[in-house]
């Protein structure tokens, strides 16, 4: 987890330079350093970025340069360097930056100013989003991370995979980037090393983020076009920078949240695009602090020149601090040709609005009517950015005209494209193998001591691990077997087939399970699984059971394949016996059962004896439409109580026997059954992605996913005394409203064509959770109907709706604002059919209480008649 949480925060960027050296050292005017200051040469569209210690280096070509040394803060310095063949050395002082207020028209309403500079640049968002079409650079990445404190009970675990107190990380790429509109972005990894994690490092999401939209990221931008509903804006002061003057504005949010940040963001005037960022984000458990500097890298163009973030992470006893530096040069832009960026020039515009002319109409009367909109579009334009005193109404109306000017040339929208393209990122034959002189040559941003230690221990670290012998006793590891293993089990892998064998072990407390038919019982499972790179999977499992109370013992094998991933094509057996709930697919929770039974003295899961065989094969027909077939054979027998034993419980408790309660002993009795199954799942445009031959469809997505089940009893085959014939329909649906806002629905209704013989493990069970305590479950889960008593044999119609929200009702307390994790839901459930008519349950939760825990409030109701209120406890493991 700590390695997979280090690779997350590394997740940033940087870059390097060439020919003589430039170095030195930026600092205050008292001497002390400013770390992660940013030095650039516009001519050059190219800089560098100092250290923690703020010490820096450059390669300049031979020439005369104007770098600009810049941190937030201070004033730019503007220092002329002639470069000749030999290295130069320079230290800079910065000075603080003097702030001032400017004349401000204060509006009669006493709205700060604040609120006009910001509803300019969040009208010319969809602008600057859009004005470059294509880039390249160069990025640096080096990430500093090091550990504060590890669990107790962890310790020399982890220690012997080297994660200790103080021990510091340190991971460091060059990339080469290609960015293209709308999203398309190719990377180059030239080179990359780290001196305790994997060297898997992508910078892509983080070089494409823009403050301008940070949406699908999970946060609210103050650039945001609901900014003003969630942020109050503070004028604080203007500054001169480059010759232009920058609004310094402070951001504060209007209620706590995950999704929103605070600190300040400068914007220029008259342009009103970003000029740097000093922005702070509170996540779970992680607190980030991050600077973004903008330097001009062709005219008119501002682009990210250097970010630097502070992490810090603490929670689930890890402690863990990062410091992350990026540093992009070598911009080759391309402007959007599609947009008109005479935006950018205030007077011109006007000029051109001026001097617009009849000869730019056609002929065409449709064409008049075109250009016509066109005029009076750009005019309204120019008025609106033009206006001294700005509303909401009239900021929101300046970016609907933007966004609809700036795409007035595209052509007709394409339809975005089922398949999701992974970013394949190019890696450099030796990118990975390129040693220290190469390094301490390319690398842009000098290292601090404690990161030159990191890296002298990880290359003694390696120098072992190469070497033949621990190699050797690495693949011993994997494969021999030891004592402990039979003890506490092992998974045994093996490289060169790609396949693995996992092994139970005799102390494997979670394999212990109880119930009131078997007494204590103890699964001993196998398995074995082997997948190569072009999608095909083979898995076979084994279980063996021993119920102590019956003496008996249970057993099941199986196997599956895969035999075309991008079809997600399965073929798979299964066969054995088992004790069996019931309700099969939707029963009470096995360990819910333990817990309720032991110290309860409540056995609510039913089981029966089950010997059984199936086959079953699954395919897409196209995408997005998946069939499933299945052929069971099963001899079900009925089962009794053989235990009693609890550790608690009310005195006037007793164990219920082994038959649902109000059932006919009839539909419980021996029996066998033959049955076939197919169920069409249907999700149009569901999107996917393809990892190695094996098609993925998105987890989550906003298309309903239409589903028809059919189930035939077949009598007279192998004693087979079923008969009946199923048909189920359904639809479910999950989508935004709203930021962080979702609503789910799940709509079922079905009918028994014919019902000649079913017993009660054929008829349509309902999942429900009636326990103070719930252990996972979904949407579709009742809480307080009672367990089988409403299973029918009958039609009937079930329907689920789940509205999620971060702020609905109680996250708006000041006890409860502050959590950032906690969101809220109200439930809707409801099932009808001839023996449970209009039965309803309407709740209201918090979830995610400690990333662990739900608590819910639920009330029951038959039609209008209220039935029972009951509290949930739901863990969610």
């Amino acid at each position: 987890m700590t390695r997979n949480i280090f690779i997350l925060l590394f997740c940033l960027f940087s870059f390097t330079g060439h020919t003589q050296q430039l170095s030195g050292n930026i600092s205050d005017l008292e001497g002390k350093p400013i770390p992660f200051a940013n030095i650039f040469i516009k001519e050059l569209a190219t800089g560098t970025t100092s250290n923690i210690d703020g010490q820096y280096h450059l390669d300049l070509p031979e020439g005369e340069w104007q770098l600009h040394y810049r941190y937030m803060g201070y004033k730019t310095k503007e220092v002329k360097v002639t470069m000749g063949q030999n290295n130069m050395e320079l230290d800079v002082a910065l000075a603080p930056q003097t702030y001032q207020l400017k004349e401000v028209k204060i509006l009669a309403s006493g709205e700060d100013p604040a609120y006009f500079v910001m509803r300019k640049a969040i009208a010319m968002g969809d602008y600057y989003t859009k004005q470059v079409s294509e880039y390249t650079n160069k990025v640096y990445l080096k990430g500093t991370g090091k550990i504060t404190s590890v669990p107790s009970l962890l310790k020399n675990k982890l220690a012997k995979e080297e994660f200790t107190v103080g021990k510091v990380f340190v991971t460091e790429n060059i990339s080469k980037i290609h960015f293209q509109l709308p999203n398309k972005i190719e990377e180059e990894v030239i080179s990359i090393r780290s001196s305790g994690l994997d060297d898997q490092v992508n910078p892509m999401q983080f070089i494409t983020l823009n403050l301008y939209n940070t949406r699908d990221e999970g946060f609210i931008s103050p650039l945001d076009k609901a900014a003003f509903t969630v942020y109050k804006f503070q004028f604080v002061s203007v500054f001169e920078d480059q010759g232009r003057i920058i609004n310094q504005i402070k951001v504060t949010p209007k209620r706590k949240g995950k999704d929103l940040f605070n600190g300040f963001i400068n914007i220029t005037e008259t342009f009103w695009n970003i000029h740097s960022a000093d922005l702070k984000l509170r996540l779970p458990m992680t607190h980030i602090h991050m600077h973004q500097i903008y330097a001009p890298v062709s005219k008119d163009v501002w682009m990210p020149v250097s970010l630097d973030y502070e992490i810090k992470f603490k929670g689930m006893g890890f402690g863990l601090e990062g410091m992350y530096v990026a540093s992009i040069k070598d911009y080759q832009v391309t402007l959007n040709p599609d947009l008109d960026h005479d935006y950018l020039k205030q007077e011109e515009l006007a000029r051109k609005q001026e001097t617009e002319d009849i000869n730019k109409l056609s002929n065409t009367e449709e064409s008049k009517v075109l250009s016509a909109k066109e005029i009076e579009r750009k005019a309204e334009i120019q008025t609106l950015l033009e206006k001294p005193d700005m509303k909401n109404s009239d900021m929101r109306k300046l970016a609907r005209l933007m966004e609809k000017e700036n795409s007035k040339n595209k052509k007709e929208k394409i339809k975005e494209p089922l398949e999701i393209k992974i970013e394949k990122v190019k890696m450099a034959k030796d990118a990975k193998t390129k040693d220290s002189i190469y390094w301490d040559e390319m690398r842009p941003i000098p290292l601090s001591k404690d990161e030159k230690i990191s890296f002298v221990e990880k290359d003694s670290i390696v120098k072992v691990k190469n070497t033949p012998e621990y190699k050797d006793s690495v693949r011993r590891a994997n494969r021999e077997f030891k004592f402990n293993h039979l003890l506490w089990g092992k998974t045994y892998r093996y490289k060169e087939s790609n396949s693995r064998l996992s092994t139970p072990g005799l102390l494997a407390f979670d394999k212990i399970s109880y119930n009131t038919v078997q007494g204590f019982t103890f699964d001993a499972p196998f398995s074995y699984t082997k997948k190569d790179t072009i999608g095909h999977y083979f898995e076979m499992t084994s279980n063996l059971s021993y119920a102590f109370s019956r003496e008996h013992l249970d057993y099941t094998i199986g196997s599956l394949y895969r035999y075309n991933g991008l079809k997600r094509a399965w073929l798979g057996f299964e066969a054995g016996s088992k004790a069996v709930d019931f309700n099969e697919t939707t029963g009470i929770n096995p360990m819910l059962n333990v817990v309720t039974s032991l110290y309860y003295k409540d056995n609510h899961m039913k089981l029966y004896d089950k010997n059984y065989m199936k086959v079953w094969h699954k395919i897409d027909l196209t995408n997005g439409l998946n069939l499933g077939t299945k052929l069971e054979y099963a001899n079900r027998k009925q089962l009794y109580n053989n235990n009693k034993f609890y550790i608690s419980g009310p005195g006037d408790n007793k164990y219920t026997p082994n038959i649902p309660k109000g059932i006919n002993p009839e539909l419980v009795r021996d029996n066998k059954a033959l049955t076939f199954t197919a169920q069409l799942d249907y999700t149009p445009h569901h999107r996917y992605m393809v990892k190695k031959g094996v098609k993925q469809m998105t987890s989550y997505h906003s298309q309903p996913t239409f589903s028809l089940l059919y189930k035939q009893g077949i009598k007279d085959i192998f004693g087979s005394e079923t008969d009946f014939s199923f048909l189920e329909a359904s639809v479910k649906q999950e989508f935004e409203i709203g930021f962080n806002d979702r609503l789910a629905y799940s709509l079922k209704a079905g009918s028994f064509l014919s019902d000649k013989k079913t017993y009660f493990s054929d008829y349509r069970q309902f999942g429900t959770s009636k326990p103070v305590f719930m252990i996972g479950g979904d949407m579709n889960t009742f809480r307080l109907l009672d367990y089988y008593q409403h299973a029918t044999n009958k039609e009937f119609a079930e329907a689920h709706i789940q509205y999620t929200s971060d702020r609905f009702l109680l996250k708006r307390l000041p006890i409860l604002n502050n959590s950032l994790v906690i969101q809220e839901k109200v439930f809707v459930n409801y099932l009808t059919h001839e023996g449970k008519k209009n039965y309803w349950e309407a709740g209201y939760g918090l979830s995610q209480i400690f990333l662990l825990l739900d608590l819910e409030v639920f009330w029951s109701f038959d039609g209008k008649q209220h039935k029972e209120t009951g509290l949930k406890i739901k863990f969610n493991i």
